[in-house]
């Protein structure tokens, strides 16, 4: 409901019914209290009169019903002939005269009263003013619907000149989810076609900056193994001391670093990865098994996915590491499927990830605030290569805190039917 209200569309939109509806009432309530009193009021005195002139020509029975079938006309009379009516629902004249009825009613009759020559009256209840009440519903009623068709037609305009701001909000999201390769398609010349172009642009930029980075970094990694090597091998022919053996441990870190940035970049597009159908409940409890304070709390005996082993098993291993790392506690581990996916889920009982971490704790080289962990161990690549290799799988890997206390570290993987 916020984001209608938020909603561009949606407030011009309103404008325009409040506009529609405004205007209908502003018609209405002319032809109501203009138009129609003066209407009556110009023709009150004509009938009043023709009923006196109808009156003195002293018509009778017979020739009162020709008057009455042509001119929307009902008659009444009551003197020394006696009495009729052309129409049984005319109140009497003592009525008329006893409640002062001269009037246009609200069952859209008028009644008016004239004597006759002979000494007795006429009344008179004129039917056409219920024609002309008739004829503006009627206009009301047109006005409505061509008020309603010219909404629909501004809807239906509007929301065609509002689809390009749709498309970019459409391609922002996509850019925010990571998709760098988004391009928008520009099919307008007006504000939003610029709009557009600039943001293909920036898209653009972007994406070569990003890419500039990561073949910097993948350039660098390959020219550090060359020195790094020779740096070991001249380190290991160094006397048997604690400087020497912090040495080839330093050493050993720049290596492993070195070839997790290799790895992330190979896991790009999903490069390096050999998806086989196999049963993953045998990789789980493989890796499971490997630390001490993690156990599988449930998993079905037959897991079977297209998924490269060696990866997953890459995938469930930094997730683990990282859940004892930060949680003194149990990590527990939970498998189950789906009719369609396999999901994995690692819990921990830590403090959790501060909130405003949680969107970009998937980025390489990102490092949780440092007041959570217990060791300055890895280099914040750990979690961007599983999202890598969960993404080259075609599935995608989620994190949220629980309660009261802990992360819990989310992979879907689309499952194979047997």
């Amino acid at each position: 409901m916020a984001e209608v209200r938020a909603s561009v569309f949606a407030k011009l939109l309103a404008i325009m019914l409040t506009m529609t509806i405004s205007l209908l009432v502003i018609v209405s309530m002319f032809f109501i209290h203009v138009m129609i009193p003066a209407l009556n009021d110009s023709l009150e005195p004509l009938v009043d009169d023709y009923a006196r002139i109808i009156a003195g020509t002293h018509p009778d029975k017979a020739t009162a019903k020709q008057l009455a079938e042509r001119l929307e006309l009902d008659v009444r009379y009551e003197g020394p002939d006696g009495q009729w009516a052309t129409s049984d629902s005319l109140p009497s004249i003592e009525q008329v005269r006893r409640q002062q009825q001269h009037w246009l009613g609200g069952s859209g009759f008028h009644i008016a009263s004239a004597p006759a020559a002979n000494g007795g009256a006429y009344l008179f209840r004129w039917r056409f003013f219920r024609k002309t009440r008739g004829a503006h519903y009627a206009l009301f009623t047109t006005l409505f619907v061509l008020i309603g068709v010219t909404t629909v037609a501004t809807y239906m305009i509007i929301r065609g000149l509002l689809r390009p701001l749709r498309t970019l909000g459409h391609g922002v999201a996509q850019l925010s989810a990571g998709n760098l390769d988004i391009v928008i398609p520009n099919r307008t010349r007006d504000e939003f076609g610029a709009l557009t172009d600039a943001f293909n642009e920036m898209v653009g930029r972007v994406r070569e900056m990003i890419r500039a980075r990561d073949q910097l970094l993948l350039d660098v990694s390959h020219e550090l193994r060359s020195p790094i090597t020779r740096m070991r091998v001249a380190t290991e022919m160094l006397p048997d001391t604690r400087d020497r053996a912090r040495m080839i441990a330093d050493l050993g870190e720049m290596e492993a670093m070195i070839a997790e940035l290799l790895e992330l970049e190979r896991l790009r597009d999903g490069r390096g990865i050999r998806p086989v159908r196999q049963n993953l409940a045998p990789i789980v409890r493989e890796v499971v098994s490997s630390f001490p304070r993690a156990r599988i709390v449930s998993m079905p005996a037959g897991v079977l996915a297209e998924v490269d082993g060696e990866k997953i098993g890459t995938v469930l291993r930094n997730l683990i590491e990282n859940a004892v790392k930060y949680s003194a506690g149990e990590v527990s581990v939970s498998v189950a499927t789906g009719h369609r996916n396999v999901v994995i889920r690692v819990s921990d009982e830590g403090p959790g990830i501060p909130e405003e971490d949680l969107p970009t704790i998937f980025e390489p080289f990102f490092r949780v605030n440092r007041a959570r962990t217990k060791s300055p161990a890895g280099y914040g690549l750990g979690l961007s290569i599983c999202k890598r290799i969960v993404e080259a799988h075609g599935g995608r890997i989620e994190v949220e805190n629980q309660r009261p206390h802990g992360a819990v570290f989310t992979v879907t993987l689309l499952s194979s039917s047997g």
